[in-house]
């Protein structure tokens, strides 16, 4: 099948319309989690838990015989069943094959290693789909050159995804501008506009992690809520560098009323993998102890956001990072 690009396929599933295959790759995590979104959203909600099925490449019950089996299961309920393979690079690009690549894997070898992995069942699936599957491979990458990878992307409507992990200094420039684009666009989508400066900024500081540009925006449209524009000074505050760091930092943040540099905080923080319920603890310690002390008037509805995070975060209703996000912003006053 033919190369389908991300406006062509956000099309196609506005209108509900799935092809029997389709490769999703790339490593921006967020814009493609929003399209395996709107994929499962094709399926009427209430038929989901039936006709939705997610696997995980390489786990338990992710094999590609597993995955070819559950592909050819019929509709229980509803005309359409909807498979998505996560993870799939460790299929269409595992670790031995990166490996041997370095050293100029032949043909045969690399053949001999599909054949270990059992890719038969695969193989023989794409060959003739099951009409009412929908199934969805969702890779960071893909090793071109192997078999099985060549006949998944002549079967498959193929999108890849934008990177900003570019070397070519010429081809990075590009990129950066396609990327810019399409943010530009996301910020216009929330009623607010973007000076080119601040643009260029923005995706300059995210080097070339696409990831952690998508997490930027997302604080930057949460620090400018309520206005219409975004300027360079704004990106300077949210859009860090590199940051030494400090456990106690978003609370010190929050302390100086300065939302710009907690958010920036806590998005460090959490991108190195802190508990958000540590981050939420501390942030309870600095309610009684210090906002007690400071601005009383203000712990009552300090509490309430508190325990409404807490809730929130116990029953896994929204995204983590989100939430204490906005709750970082509620406690910082703003």
């Amino acid at each position: 099948m033919p190369v389908l690009s991300l406006p062509d396929l956000r099309s196609q599933l506005a209108k509900r319309r799935l092809a029997p295959v389709h490769l999703l790759v790339g490593d921006d995590v967020r814009r493609i989690e929003e399209i395996v979104d709107e994929i499962e959203a094709t399926v009427d909600e209430g038929d989901r838990p039936f006709s939705v099925q997610r696997l995980y490449a390489a786990e338990a019950g992710g094999s590609p015989v597993d995955i070819a089996a559950a592909a050819r299961i019929f509709p229980m309920l509803g005309d359409r069943r909807i498979v998505i393979v996560m993870r799939a690079e460790r299929i269409l690009k595992p670790k031995r094959a990166s490996k041997a690549a370095e050293i100029d894997i032949d043909d045969e070898a690399a053949e001999a290693e599909d054949a270990a992995m059992d890719l038969a069942a695969l193989e023989d699936y794409l060959k003739e789909p099951v009409p009412s599957t929908s199934l969805v491979f969702v890779a960071t990458a893909v090793d071109r050159g192997r078999r099985f990878t060549k006949r998944l992307i002549e079967k498959a409507a193929f999108t890849e995804f934008a990177t900003l992990d570019v070397a070519n200094p010429y081809e990075r420039r590009d990129v950066q501008r396609t990327v810019g684009a399409d943010i530009r666009q996301e910020i216009e989508s929330h009623g607010r506009a973007v000076d080119p400066r601040a643009l260029q900024t923005l995706v300059e500081r995210a080097g070339g992690d696409i990831s952690k540009l998508r997490g930027d925006v997302e604080r930057l449209l949460l620090y400018t809520e309520g206005g219409t524009r975004i300027t360079t000074e704004d990106v300077l505050e949210l859009a860090s560098l590199e940051t030494a760091e400090d456990d106690w930092a978003v609370v010190n943040a929050i302390g100086d009323g300065d939302v710009a540099r907690a958010l920036r905080e806590t998005a460090l923080r959490l991108d190195r993998g802190d508990s958000v319920h540590a981050l939420v603890g501390q942030l309870r310690w600095w309610v009684s102890s210090k906002l007690s002390l400071a601005a009383p008037q203000r712990v009552r509805p300090a509490i309430e956001a508190l325990l409404r995070t807490d809730l929130a975060l116990k029953s896994s209703i929204g995204d983590d990072r989100v939430l204490v996000e906005r709750l970082v912003v509620e406690l910082s006053g703003k």
